[in-house]
């Protein structure tokens, strides 16, 4: 993290072994700028101020809580028999909390970077916000959170941007195949760089294998056609040969001495507990917080899934560390507390990366039985068994069901019946919408251009009902998602998408494919060099579409609900990305209505154009004002939101 500025107000250092505590957690607190945000005040909340810092902790392998971290034990350990770690540490806080409300938001970062500003205050997504323009709306703040952001991933490549990261040991000594895998999205690429630098650069136990389309099997690149530039990287051979755009690469080579990633659990476990519990002075927050909630998008909302079934919801001292979590658009777990982990990486993306683990079962909060294997386990299992689970708000976007098996989060793992979702989960899928506002592909890859629909008002909703749920036992909207016993959620070949002019359908969504990963994959070991795909896959569903290709159950924010367009949470790849017609990485994409009759006739669209189905655009304003207001009354918009978006909609015009 960047310390150069003039903010830097001095070192604060607080040592708290001299306690001599009987549990390890956080031993030091490093405060190095301390910054009240300028010309920014916040209602009757008042001014916010800025912490930046490091934290120091040491786990004890053998305590119960920290055995399932894997290659913990194989890590260096200090005098006291500890493993020690260190991590950044940033916090927004009121500058008097009492004036605040008491809530501490924890935001997983995303590859170190941070999400919730962006997210909740429509904010410019950047790392080191020290302008009231950089919190954006100001809608966290207004509202009186204490906003926490620390370091839990290891290996951030080329980190420079204040990008929030975590030091870890490695277990030295330990040996083994690993894999990589390259799917180029843009022409020229000349190196493929590795996770992990290889234990010999001579070709000795190295295979680069490749492979034209998603479904086809991998195939050995000869030898003589690829070589390494140095430990960590590789390239095709002649020298200047570019790996092809759209082709699928895997490389499998040997390594040594893993980074010991799961430590990145602990690490948020101990620091949430040490700043929600802990009185001493050198706490910032000290007294300041009754309640935590966890905010995670995407990458990080896979963390607090898997977080949370690992049993890292428990501190050392038994106590609760998240009373309430908000997954967001995630539906696996994450590829962190393995040997030789790659958190960093994208996982189940149906072209490309659907082999790197935790993808598999269980993917509901509740127990579900495995048709394949016999498991019964569930993403609340552990914690609902030691009595201390979260509550659980799990968002999501159409890209979901598409790329990452989402309706399995809500079915039995053989996708015939709707689970039954318990009282402590909400499940809200924001109907129309993609991964994330904005492309995810450099232009070309996709055929159409990415989906406009912004989730972020019934977002700002859901996290006040998740606040209120916590605070005083208001429990928030029923969960709004596809089923499929009214027919909202579907097997493809039910799936009833109409044929729009120049708009190619997907084949199917991206498989659940099961994976045989070796007998040891239990305790975070990889055996297989590559894994074996299985027989059977998981039954993925869809969500099913009304005349104008939009979705027909979930959350429907008023410009989806009201539509101008059809838009979706899927895309194919375009004519110049290489792989034409297969699934498109995050983006989803967005096909304008036509504006009159004869416009829609010649083209030959089957939707209703915008003067046959509103009239004049007052018309439609008022349509979404009506809408707007249905969804206050319901508890699914804010206030604030409906007025803007009731504004937008009066200056629309055909």
């Amino acid at each position: 993290m960047n310390r150069s500025r003039s903010l830097v107000a001095g070192v604060l250092l607080a040592v708290l072994t001299s306690a001599a505590p009987a549990l390890a957690e956080v031993v030091r607190i490093e405060i190095t700028r301390r910054q009240t945000i300028p010309e920014a005040t916040f209602g009757e909340v008042g001014s916010y101020e800025r912490i930046t810092g490091r934290f120091h902790g040491e786990l004890d392998p053998d305590h119960p809580l920290n055995r399932g971290i894997v290659d913990l034990a194989a890590a260096p350990r200090n005098a006291r028999g500890r493993v020690e770690y260190s991590a950044d540490l940033d916090i927004l806080k009121p500058v008097d909390p009492r004036r605040g409300n008491g809530v501490l938001l924890y935001d997983v970062n995303n590859r170190g970077n941070k999400r919730a500003l962006a997210d909740f205050n429509d904010a410019p997504r950047l790392n080191d916000p020290t302008t009231a323009a950089h919190l954006g709306n100001g809608f966290l703040m207004r509202r009186g959170y204490t906003v926490v952001w620390s370091g839990w991933i290891h290996g951030i490549p080329g980190a420079k941007d204040n990008e929030v990261q975590i030091r870890i040991p490695s277990a030295p000594g330990l040996e083994q195949a690993v894999w990589d895998e390259l799917l180029p999205n843009t022409a020229g690429v000349l190196r493929f760089p590795l996770s992990f630098a290889a234990v010999r650069t001579d070709r000795t136990g190295a295979t680069l294998y490749r492979r034209t389309r998603h479904g086809d099997a991998p195939q050995p690149v000869p030898a003589d056609e690829w070589e390494f530039a140095g430990a960590q990287a590789i390239r095709l051979l002649p020298a200047g040969r570019a790996f092809e755009r759209g082709v699928l690469y895997q490389f499998v080579y040997p390594a040594a001495n893993p980074p010991v990633t799961g430590i990145g659990f602990a690490a948020t476990r101990d620091l949430v507990a040490f700043l929600r519990h802990s009185t001493i002075e050198v706490n910032p927050l000290a007294g300041a917080i009754g309640h935590t909630l966890a905010y995670g998008a995407s990458q990080s909302g896979r963390y607090l899934r898997d977080f949370t079934w690992r049993g890292f919801n428990e501190d050392e001292r038994g106590r609760r560390v998240f009373d309430a979590i908000n997954p967001h658009i995630s539906t696996a777990r994450l590829f962190l507390n393995h040997r030789f982990a790659q958190p960093i990486r994208m996982t189940h993306i149906g072209y490309g990366f659907h082999a790197f683990p935790d993808i598999g079962f269980p993917f509901a909060y509740q127990d579900e039985t495995d048709p394949y294997t016999g498991a019964v386990d569930g993403i609340l299992n552990r914690c609902t068994a030691r009595g201390n689970c979260p509550k659980v708000v799990h968002s999501t976007t159409g890209t979901e069901y598409w790329q990452s098996g989402q309706s399995l989060v809500t079915t039995d793992p053989a996708g015939r019946r709707d689970a039954v979702i318990p009282d402590s989960v909400r499940i809200y899928h924001y109907a129309g919408t993609q991964h994330i506002m904005g492309a995810t592909m450099p232009p070309g890859a996709c055929a159409l251009p990415p989906n406009t629909v912004d989730p972020r008002p019934a977002m700002r909703a859901v996290l006040v009902a998740m606040e209120r749920w916590v605070r005083d036992g208001t429990p928030p909207p029923p969960s709004a998602y596809p089923r499929i016993a009214d027919g909202s959620l579907v097997p493809m070949r039910q799936w009833r998408f109409p044929d729009l002019p120049g708009v190619q359908r997907p084949v199917g969504p991206a498989p659940k494919t099961r994976f045989d990963y070796g007998p040891d994959f239990a305790r975070g070991v990889f055996s297989r060099a590559l894994p074996q795909p299985l027989k059977e896959d998981y039954p993925v569903l869809v969500p099913q579409v009304d005349a104008d290709g939009n979705e027909v159950a979930g959350v429907r924010v008023p410009e989806q609900a009201v539509p101008l367009a059809t838009s979706m949470g899927w895309a194919v790849r375009g004519p110049a990305s290489g792989t034409q017609g297969e699934l498109c990485y995050l983006d989803g994409s967005i096909v304008p209505l036509l504006r009159g009759a004869a416009a829609r006739r010649e083209m030959r669209d089957p939707r209703a154009s915008l003067g046959e189905r509103y009239g004049t655009p007052a018309s439609y304003a008022s349509r979404v004002a009506e809408n707007a207001e249905a969804m206050v009354r319901a508890g699914r918009l804010l206030d604030e939101d409906a007025q803007r978006i009731v504004r937008r909609a009066q200056a629309v015009r055909w």
